[in-house]
C-alpha cells in the first residue's frame, strides 16, 4: 500500500465516520482562531488549563472531573483554549490515519460503527498524553508571560485589539521591553471601546488574569 495519500482520499477519509466527527471539531477550532486573529472573540491565552471558569452548581461535578483528567495527564500550565486545540488536533490525526489503514477495510455494517465508536474514544484518551508531551515546552513560555500580567503593567497604555471590551469580555496589546504582549483586559459599561483606541491599565484582577481599563489620551 502506498503511503502517499491524495487530496481527494484525504477528503474522503475525513468525512467519513468515525474521522467525521473530529474533523468537526477540528474544523471548528480552525475557525476559532481565525476569528479570534480578527479580534472578534477572547482566545483565552491568559490564563492557564486549571479551568478557572464560574459555573453553575448543577454542572460542577462535570467540570471537576474534567479538571481532574487534565490534572491527571499534566494538561495545565498552558491555556485552557491551546490545550484544548491541540488534543483535538491529535485526535483527527490518528483517526484519519486509523481509518485510512485499517477501519476503511471493515465491511459497512453495525461492526463498522461499533468499533468506530470505540475507536474515538480510545483515540482520545491516546491523545491525552501526547499532548501533554507536546505542551511541556511551552509551560515555561507561559509562566514567563503570566508573571509579566502582573501588578507592575498597572499604569501602562496599550491599544484595544478586539471589536470591543465590556465587562466579561477584551483584548489590548501592549510592548513591555521590545515584546508584544497580548493582555484580557475589561471596562466598565459607562465607557465604550473599540480596536484601536489606546487605555490606560489601571487595575489587575488576579483571579481573571485580567486588566480594569479606561480611555488614555496623551
Amino acid at each position: 500500500m502506498s503511503l502517499r495519500i491524495s487530496m481527494e482520499q484525504l477528503l474522503e477519509v475525513a468525512s467519513q465516520f468515525p474521522t467525521l466527527i473530529y474533523s468537526t471539531l477540528l474544523g471548528i477550532v480552525v475557525v476559532y482562531w481565525l476569528v479570534g486573529m480578527l479580534g472578534l472573540v477572547d482566545l483565552g491565552l491568559a490564563g492557564d488549563a486549571d479551568l478557572d471558569v464560574d459555573v453553575d452548581s448543577d454542572i460542577d461535578v462535570s467540570v471537576g472531573g474534567l479538571t481532574g483528567l487534565m490534572l491527571t495527564f499534566g494538561l495545565t500550565g498552558v491555556p485552557f483554549t491551546l490545550v484544548i486545540s491541540i488534543i483535538i488536533l491529535i485526535c483527527w490525526l490518528i483517526s484519519f490515519y486509523l481509518q485510512f489503514y485499517i477501519l476503511t477495510w471493515l465491511p459497512d455494517g453495525w461492526l463498522y460503527y461499533l468499533l468506530g465508536s470505540v475507536s474515538s474514544f480510545i483515540v482520545f484518551l491516546i491523545s491525552l498524553p501526547i499532548t501533554a508531551i507536546v505542551i511541556r515546552p511551552l509551560k515555561g513560555l507561559f509562566k514567563s508571560v503570566e508573571a509579566t500580567e502582573s501588578h507592575h503593567l498597572v499604569g501602562n497604555s496599550a491599544t484595544i485589539a478586539t471589536g470591543t471590551v465590556s465587562e466579561t469580555f477584551g483584548q489590548a496589546r501592549l510592548f513591555n521591553n521590545g515584546a508584544e504582549i497580548l493582555l484580557d483586559v475589561r471596562c466598565d459599561p459607562e465607557h465604550i471601546l473599540k480596536n484601536g483606541d489606546e487605555v490606560l491599565l489601571i487595575e489587575y484582577l488576579t483571579e481573571k488574569h485580567a486588566y480594569i481599563v479606561a480611555p488614555y489620551s496623551q
